[in-house]
């Protein structure tokens, strides 16, 4: 095989990984981390807009997502207090961290596989 099999398929590997890790963090950091943040308007608003659903979920996920990436962004803007991004456990923001790097880094290696394939 050559090398550009193999790199097909660590890329679709890592994808599929990557979309599992999603789901996970769909269900269980998004349910813990809201309650920390009960006093976040933002992500409050959401869930009562989109409710339960599949696409609410996602649209809280990367809400919480905001939180955690841009917290001083998100403090001048008075999005949220010090406080509440101090009750987040470092365990759920290295989970949510680690989702957008490895969505980030299949991004990265589909392009490099795109673009430096002969």
């Amino acid at each position: 095989m050559r090398i550009e099999v193999w790199w097909a398929f660590i890329n679709m590997g890592s994808l599929l990984i990557n979309m599992f890790f999603g789901i996970y963090c769909l269900h269980a950091p998004l349910e813990k981390s809201e309650a920390l943040l009960h006093d976040v308007k933002f992500v409050s608003r959401l869930t009562s807009f989109f409710g339960g659903s599949l696409f609410g979920r996602q649209a809280r996920l990367n809400a919480i997502s905001m939180v955690i990436m841009m917290p001083n962004v998100m403090q001048r803007r008075g999005e949220i207090s010090r406080e509440a991004y101090l009750r987040l456990p470092t365990s759920l923001k290295l989970q949510i961290r680690a989702l957008y790097f490895l969505t980030f880094a299949n991004c990265l290696g589909m392009a490099c596989f795109y673009f430096l394939r002969n």
